[in-house]
């Protein structure tokens, strides 16, 4: 005799138990379970570029803290540059930018022209997307400067190579190049600027230097008019801190044949991951000579001057030779001369 299979008896489902059932087919599985939910965000932090200060690069790398995601799930980003800062024209945008390690950055994919611009990012994971970072900004001095002004030399020093005519020690890294010990240096011999200014960025300056001898950050004098501690046209910014140092704590000198004037400021909060634009102008001003130390865009530090400056052979240094005093752990990017 043939055994017959076992029919497993027939259960009728209630309306109920149906459409649950149904649910669950729907949503691939137990709604319990939370697949099918949308992640959260977090909206990344700017970290750079973000001051009025100009740069030389018109193709600057943004860089953001990486979002964090309630599921876990790997984000991409999402950038956008825009000439108004409700980004209703927007110039650049780029999507589906992969994670970094702890930051993400995305290099603009076009070449931008002179003027301010505006910038933000989010992130989006699985469909959704997270909130917008605070808008930043940047501002780009295009190449041959600005109306009667002559780019002398631009150096961004972050493609692992420099412009400078002399080097000493220091190291190539992706932002910049980094000052190892006191007696780094980069020199450039240029064509005499009697009025124009110098420009730069650095990352990693801290509220105390690495050693006591972390100081000097930028220097000019003219190699024919003597050693450099008694040349007839110095100029430095020195970076210092309290304790044992007394104030002002950024100090500029201006030597212009031979007349010496000095000036300060206290500030002495720095933060090494921000990125500082220093710039240094000098030149006629209202009747008289003038040079001004800026920082971020802001004024912090002026000294007039009667006798021009017209040094014969032009040196500008970041870190000064003759000091032994570069500030240790500060790198330097988008170095420029400017004449006017």
């Amino acid at each position: 005799m043939m055994t017959q299979p076992r029919r497993r008896p027939i259960v009728a489902l209630g309306t109920t138990t149906l459409a649950l059932a149904l649910a669950r087919c729907e949503d691939g599985g137990d709604s319990n379970s939370g697949t099918g939910s949308s992640p959260t965000l977090s909206a990344p932090g700017i970290v750079e570029p973000n001051s009025s200060s100009p740069i030389g690069d018109n193709q600057p790398t943004l860089t953001v803290t990486n979002v964090t995601v309630s599921t876990g799930a790997a984000p991409t980003y999402t950038f956008q540059v825009a000439t108004d800062q409700s980004f209703g024209s927007t110039v650049a945008q780029a999507s589906g930018i992969i994670q970094g390690s702890g930051q993400t950055s995305w290099e603009v994919s076009q070449a931008l022209g002179e003027g301010a611009y505006f910038w933000r990012a989010r992130g989006e994971a699985s469909g959704a997307a997270g909130p917008f970072s605070a808008v930043a900004q940047f501002a780009i001095l295009a190449v041959g400067g600005g109306p009667g002004e002559t780019v002398v030399v631009f150096d961004d020093l972050t493609d692992g190579s420099t412009l400078a005519t002399d080097r000493e020690g220091g190291s190539f890294t992706p932002q910049g190049w980094r000052v190892n010990n006191n007696v780094d240096f980069l020199r450039y011999e240029v064509p005499t600027v009697e009025n124009g200014y110098v420009q730069w960025q650095n990352v990693g300056l801290t509220p105390r230097g690495a050693n006591d001898a972390s100081h000097m950050l930028f220097g000019m004098w003219d190699p024919t008019a003597g050693a450099y501690t008694r040349n007839a046209f110095r100029v430095h910014v020195q970076k210092l801190w309290p304790n044992p140092h007394n104030a002002p704590f950024i100090r500029f000198r201006w030597i212009s044949q031979g007349r010496e004037a000095d000036t300060g400021s206290n500030f002495t909060n720095w933060n090494p991951g921000q990125a500082y634009t220093w710039r240094v102008d000098w030149g006629p001003s209202d009747g008289a000579n003038a040079a001004r130390v800026f920082l971020d865009g802001v004024e912090i530090m002026t000294i007039g001057y009667n006798r021009p400056y017209q040094p014969r052979t032009h040196y500008i240094e970041l870190g000064v030779q003759a000091r032994h005093e570069s500030v240790i752990d500060a790198t330097y990017r988008n170095f420029i001369v400017v004449r006017r």
